[in-house]
């Protein structure tokens, strides 16, 4: 059976960003810790799962303009990446394509929705974990195939979620996750659900009625309150089936270029990253 580790990058990136120092640096002075983090995060994914394939799922754009047409708002209110992690990003993807790894984005898209198209690939027998911090992912999961790896605190704890895990997390099943993720809203992607509905009355919604169509047909069924909220939502529930929703219909661009060894010594004498890419070697050729 195929087993692809498929690495949320810029999730990860992120998150390694603020837990790793910003004083650990280059010969130049300029933070690594992203880049650092990140492919010691690997190293331990591997070591600890022996996937077959690791694919590296970068952001192309994480603001995509059909998402942002059909909701002005989405992910307006996000800070900006803080100054010194932008360039870590494109050393990063230096380091992997040095490496000779897979990297694979969706032109104008986010790194969840060629997430997306690499689940809705999978073959039978073959099967995926997705490693994130983003729990929109969530929706993917399919039992046999698809396993979602939660980061709690970096890679080291993580939480596991099959269908029963999202179930009991959630009280909803995966393929019904966006839809409870549109009733109670998402502020960090600037999505405000459904007024005065929180993760209880969103699961219970979910669970009572088979999609949100049929949830605003019915409003009338809830109290009072609850069903001025549902009505006077219509227009937010409609638009945010073309935000919520991870895709699994876009065109992707992989690159798996020959690992260069001279560009590696190079990057890692320029870049203080010798221990990182010498142990994500050793666990690679593992």
């Amino acid at each position: 059976m195929a087993y692809r580790l498929l690495l949320d990058t810029s999730s990860l990136t992120y998150r390694a960003f603020f837990a790793v120092p910003t004083s650990i640096t280059g010969p130049d002075g300029r933070p690594v810790n992203a880049v650092r983090g990140y492919l010691d995060m690997t190293t331990n994914l591997i070591t600890e799962l022996g996937p077959d394939e690791v694919v590296h799922v970068f952001d192309d754009d994480w603001r995509p303009a059909p998402r942002v047409r059909a909701y002005a708002g989405y992910k307006s209110q996000r800070a900006p990446d803080p100054d010194d992690l932008p360039e870590q990003f494109e050393l990063l993807r230096e380091v992997l394509d040095a490496l000779g790894q897979l990297v694979v984005i969706a032109p104008g898209w986010e790194a969840d929705d060629a997430i997306g198209v690499l689940c809705a690939q999978l073959g039978e027998g073959e099967r995926a974990d997705i490693v994130t911090g983003d729990r929109d992912l969530i929706q993917l999961v399919r039992d046999g195939a698809v396993r979602v790896l939660f980061t709690v605190k970096g890679v080291r704890q993580m939480a596991r979620y099959d269908e029963a895990g999202v179930e009991a997390k959630y009280g909803v099943p995966p393929h019904r996750y966006a839809d409870f993720a549109t009733l109670r809203g998402d502020p960090s992607d600037g999505l405000p659900g459904v007024k005065g509905v929180g993760e209880k009355t969103a699961a219970a919604l979910v669970k009572a009625y088979g999609s949100l169509d049929e949830l605003v047909a019915r409003a009338g069924e809830q109290s009072p309150r609850l069903a001025k909220a549902i009505a006077e939502a219509a227009e937010y529930l409609t638009a945010m089936r073309d935000v919520v929703p991870v895709r699994t219909d876009v065109p992707l661009v992989s690159t798996a270029p020959a690992r260069d060894d001279a560009r590696l010594e190079k990057l890692q004498a320029e870049h203080n990253l010798e221990g990182p890419i010498r142990r994500l070697r050793e666990a690679l050729g593992a």
